[in-house]
């Protein structure tokens, strides 16, 4: 089971996170899934023919990261910051950004690029096909001067508590572009989080925390995918990948997520890793999994929580989304909720 944190402890981090302002600057997504059933296939090829019954759209990519730090921290003030294109898929995201009270002067419309959109067909609880309408070549470096200069301007006038850059190699996140945010956010002393995606080989030393999930952790580290030991406390191939890690890129804190395993944290207090056990009682679906956590672990160790409760509470929420269809958040209510549950079973 995870270490406990006692009511009142989560309740003034709950308390503390409502202050907060934190940006959030990566590739915007909008989710879409098309729902129904399958009891046939077609006439014209050798496919199921789906009776839809609904459709909805979800923010996704680091959208989802401002959606799940909103519902972690529905006063908290979140900064929106990337692109999108000039079409209806855009105006959709800026929409459900806007009305889940996102600040999002710092997105900025590009003429000629798609807005990534990934459209999932469900069958029951089937998912039968994905498609994704994307562009992936290089932003140009005038519209990334233009979020770079607007960010770090928000940075050096201390109009920010913490940044996530959520970076799913898109196109949006170049080496210059995260030169300049992380060394500014370092010189004012401000938290920064980066989820970085192998397939995009940018490096930046500095980071105050870094997310990957275990196979990206491999890739990060230019490592041969090892199985998972059965303790992960004493998983050598993965202490191994996270030493490496911490060599070069040099964070501050390091969390790598386990999937049914839980979660590890290495640090200079932690250089063997603090392994905290999954708490996902029913897994339904991990699909932005990764951005709960680096938003749950961001907004309370900004809130003031120790790299272990960060990671503890971060946990906790992981745990509650997987259990929920889609690209789900939890708040503070289930997460409190989740922690009472699991002290009584200990003490049963």
């Amino acid at each position: 089971m995870s270490p406990a944190i006692s009511p009142d402890r989560f309740s003034a981090l709950v308390k503390a996170s409502k202050q907060l302002r934190i940006a959030v600057l990566g590739d915007l997504m909008l989710d879409t899934y098309i729902t129904g059933s399958a009891s046939r296939l077609s006439q014209e090829a050798p496919v199921p023919v789906l009776r839809v019954r609904g459709k909805s759209i979800r923010l996704g990519g680091a959208a989802n990261v401002m959606r799940n730090l909103k519902a972690l921290s529905p006063e908290a003030k979140i900064f929106a910051f990337g692109i999108v294109g000039v079409d209806e898929p855009g105006e959709k995201l800026r929409a459900l950004l806007a009305g889940a009270r996102v600040n999002t002067n710092g997105i900025v419309g590009v003429p000629g690029r798609v807005t990534i959109e990934k459209q999932r067909v469900i069958a029951g609880n089937q998912q039968i096909v994905r498609m994704d309408f994307e562009e992936t070549a290089p932003v140009d470096h005038e519209i990334r001067d233009r979020l770079v200069e607007t960010l770090t301007a928000k940075i050096r006038t201390h109009e920010l508590d913490a940044i996530v850059i959520e970076d799913y190699a898109k196109g949006l996140i170049g080496q210059e572009m995260l030169d300049a945010v992380v060394s500014t956010a370092n010189h004012e002393g401000i938290f920064i989080s980066l989820d970085p995606h192998p397939g995009n080989p940018v490096r930046a030393r500095g980071i105050s925390l870094m997310t990957p999930n275990r196979a990206e952790a491999f890739a990060l580290a230019g490592m041969y995918h090892a199985d998972p030991a059965d303790d992960p406390a004493k998983d050598v191939a993965l202490q191994e990948v996270a030493a490496k890690i911490r060599k070069e890129w040099a964070p501050d804190i390091l969390l790598v997520t386990l999937g049914h395993q839980g979660m590890a944290l290495y640090s200079d207090k932690e250089p063997r890793g603090f392994v905290i056990p999954t708490i996902a009682r029913e897994v339904f679906d991990v699909s932005g999994a990764g951005d709960t956590v680096i938003s749950a672990f961001t907004l309370y160790h900004a809130a003031g929580a120790t790299d272990r409760e960060a990671a503890v509470i971060s946990n906790q929420a992981a745990g509650i989304v997987v259990g929920k269809a889609g690209t789900a958040t939890t708040d503070p209510a289930e997460i409190a909720a989740s922690f009472k549950f699991e002290s009584e079973t200990r003490h049963a």
